[in-house]
């Protein structure tokens, strides 16, 4: 397992009013799709027969594959692969999905060993079990993709505990069958149930907000420079770098070489220049390249060092510091999270590693933080904890249990370093294991990293402790059900976070609403381990290819919101400030992840500081013959660029009944339009006029029952009244049209 290691120094969230976001937070993750449909040959049994003397015979068998597909996530089918000395066969099981999954989607399968421990002393398993995708086409099924478990993990199912574990990749094609395959051995045979398969949206990252060290033209000591500069004074111009302006060119492809460094007095440098400056929070760093990829231990090696105006603002170095990721194309990032502006950013080599020999510098960057963390995790962080935590021992729940010191402290509000629960092991004879068990403040979604936040003092876990440790997600009516674990090195991925503590962690696949920490009662090693909360997060995955400037705010949007009124959906949306805003232009889809069609354009107020509200009803949503239809705002400046508001959802056939009569209606604009409100309504209840445009252009508080609105200064055409509260939800609406004298 390699670690990833990061730094929390920087949890910034971002405002509604950051427009141009392509990456949704953790409470909007896609929903799992599972292989519990429950319909009629919706598992198929997949075995390598073989024909001789007009007889067949089949290896392995399959027993109750339907349980692979029922409603059920508890229920298994069971692969039966025996024992066969010459040859190599297969059996395996072909499980549909529930409906199609994207690309960029996780496709696993939940299987467990069934049966007791196997001696798997001497079997080499590399290959023995592999995850394979398809595509229905017609009637037959199009082989998408394949991974092979590794012989590690293949080596944990059936010699481990027997508990569930998830095989799974990330697929870059659609699917909507997933497949296992269990290989023959030669020396033994084994049984697996298969619970059921899955696919789960990875949060992948394509766009995002941020600079980029790209020009048309670099120019040496403005855009780039390889000297080394200590107090303003520099001291060697070091030649080890390669064509250094190709890490500042318009192509991100292109790359400068570090080349072998003799000693440490005149370090490999790089600084480029940003093509514009930063915003504080901004994670600074570089795409970089290795003939063989970087690790942890490299980390140490590399320094990044962000500057403002030619003066130095901060560094990181080290893995406790500095995030290193894999991306596509062997490429990996290396950055830290900022707490400073900057509009430089520079690399440099401060060690004789000669695995940074010939290291490649594709370009550097700043950018928003939702590329790196989920800005709003749900933490296990109560104001009021006494009931938001349980211990248990043996698996029994222990209401006065000494094991575990201060546990409220893992459920507060407080999630600094210095206020913990801690689990004492060896106090007890006969307890063997020891579990707290955390409320999350919210919900985990399928497909969310579940873990905890602990501290044993010595950095990241080696091996023997994570063996000792075993994470468990609950759910159900009473938060008890348990749904999933994951334990060992295998299984548990850790972090390491800037001050020291250690997250420990793995990726879901259903929903739940608690998180335990079970430590092993007769490891010693383990005693007095920290726990200082638990976690549900959203991560995203791979790295934006597309990255944009971040420009002044032309909108600032305080809300956009769909209702669905029989068959017309109302948007509404209110801006607080506007800048250089020519118009609105409002987009439908009839899918989550569909194409957005034009249906509408709103005149915007150019410039303003003033709080606006605007309409737009579509009345063709009831014709969509879509259960859902989603809908965004593109705001177009007069300059003609764009940016994209959050994406809203709703029903466009939940009737609801109207709160108010409207008469006469038509109206002639010397007219006094009477709107009876059918009840009384609280205070701060307010009727609004709109105009086709969806420019409010009156307002009235609704006070009494029996309201007035003058139509003298209207003119003639399409108008709408709606009714909302104090909080400016919509309540009810009327059309009323206006005719001529």
């Amino acid at each position: 397992m390699r670690p990833i290691l990061y730094s929390r120094a920087i949890r910034s969230i971002l405002l509604l009013a950051f427009w141009g976001f392509s990456i949704q937070l953790a409470q909007a993750t896609s929903a799992p799709i599972y292989s519990n449909t429950g319909a009629p040959n919706a598992s198929k049994v997949i075995q390598t027969c073989i024909t001789e003397l007009f007889t067949t015979k089949c290896y392995g068998s399959v027993q109750n594959p339907e349980l692979a597909t029922d409603a059920s996530l508890e229920t298994a089918a069971t692969i039966d692969a025996p024992l066969l000395l010459l040859g190599s066969s297969s059996i395996g099981l072909r499980m549909d999905l529930a409906q199609q999954a994207p690309a960029y989607y996780r496709a696993g399968v939940v299987v467990s060993r069934h049966g007791a421990v196997l001696n798997l002393l001497g079997l080499n398993l590399a290959g023995s079990i592999a995850v394979r995708t398809y595509l229905k086409v017609g009637s037959s099924s199009q082989f998408q993709q394949q991974m092979l478990v590794s012989a590690t993990l293949a080596n944990t199912i059936l010699e481990g505990n027997g508990e569930r574990v998830r095989l799974e990749f990330v697929t870059d094609k659609p699917f909507d069958q997933v497949e296992i395959v269990t290989s023959s051995l030669a020396t033994l045979g084994y049984k697996l149930d298969v619970h059921y398969a899955y696919a789960i949206d990875s949060n992948r990252n394509t766009t995002a907000k941020g600079l980029v060290t790209r020009f048309a033209t670099p120019v040496s000591g403005t855009d780039y420079s390889t000297s080394v500069i200590k107090n303003g004074v520099t001291v060697c111009v070091n030649n080890e770098v390669d064509h250094p302006e190709w890490a500042t060119d318009l192509s991100l492809t292109n790359h400068a070489t570090f080349g072998t460094m003799a000693n440490l007095s005149c370090p490999t440098t790089l600084r480029t220049r940003l093509e514009a400056l930063a915003p504080a929070g901004y994670f600074a760093g570089f795409v970089v390249g290795s003939q063989s990829l970087l690790d942890v231990s490299a980390l140490e090696g590399i320094r990044v060092t962000t500057y403002k105006n030619g003066v130095a603002q901060e560094s990181a170095t080290g893995g406790a510091l500095l995030r290193l990721n894999v991306l596509p194309g062997g490429q990996q990032q290396v950055s830290f999270a900022t707490t400073k502006e900057y509009d430089t950013v520079e690399i440099t080599r401060t060690s004789l590693l000669s695995v940074l020999d010939n290291l490649s510098v594709y370009y550097g960057f700043g950018l928003e933080p939702r590329v790196f963390i989920d800005e709003t995790p749900v933490l296990s962080n109560f104001t009021a904890a006494s009931d938001k935590y349980e211990v248990y021992s043996n698996g029994l729940l222990c209401l006065l249990c000494a094991n575990v010191e201060n546990p409220e402290r893992a459920a507060n509000a407080n999630t600094g370093a210095n206020d913990y629960a801690e689990i004492r092991t060896g106090l007890l004879g006969g307890i063997t294991s020891t579990a707290l068990r955390l409320s999350l403040n919210g919900s985990g979604l399928a497909g969310n990293t579940a873990g905890v936040v602990l501290n044993q003092g010595t950095g990241l876990l080696n091996t023997q402790l994570l063996g000792g440790l075993r994470i468990k997600t609950y759910g159900g009516p009473d938060g008890n059900q348990l749904l999933e674990t994951a334990s060992g090195a295998n299984l548990i991925s850790q972090g390491l976070l800037a001050d020291g503590r250690v997250e420990l962690s793995f990726l879901t696949t259903q929903n739940f609403s608690r998180v335990e920490l079970e430590v092993d009662n007769t490891l010693s090693l383990l005693d007095r381990t920290r726990v200082y909360y638990a976690f549900a997060e959203d991560r995203p995955t791979g790295f934006p290819t597309t990255i944009t400037a971040p420009g002044p705010l032309p909108v600032e949007l305080l809300s956009f919101q769909a209702r669905a009124f029989g068959s017309v959906v109302n948007l509404t949306w209110t801006t607080a400030s506007e800048r250089n805003s020519s118009h609105f232009v409002v987009e439908r889809s009839t899918a989550a992840d569909g194409t957005f069609r034009t249906i509408g354009q709103v005149a915007a107020q150019g410039t303003s500081n003033q709080q606006h509200n605007y309409l737009f009803q579509d009345t063709e949503a009831g014709m969509q013959l879509a259960p859902v239809l989603y809908y965004r705002l593109r705001q177009v400046d007069f300059d003609g660029k764009e940016s994209f508001s959050p994406v809203v959802a709703v029903s466009p056939r939940n009737d609801s009944p109207s709160k108010m009569q409207v008469y006469p209606n038509p109206a002639t604009t010397s007219d006094l339009v009477r709107v009876r409100l059918l009840q009384e309504q609280p205070k701060g209840t307010t009727v609004r006029l709109y105009g086709v445009n969806g420019e409010q252009v009156n307002s009235l508080p609704a006070a009494g029952q029996l309201l007035q609105v003058g139509t003298g200064n209207l003119r003639a055409g399409l108008y709408l009244l709606v009714l909302t509260d104090a909080t400016g939800r919509h309540l009810s609406s009327q059309r009323l049209v206006v005719t001529g004298h």
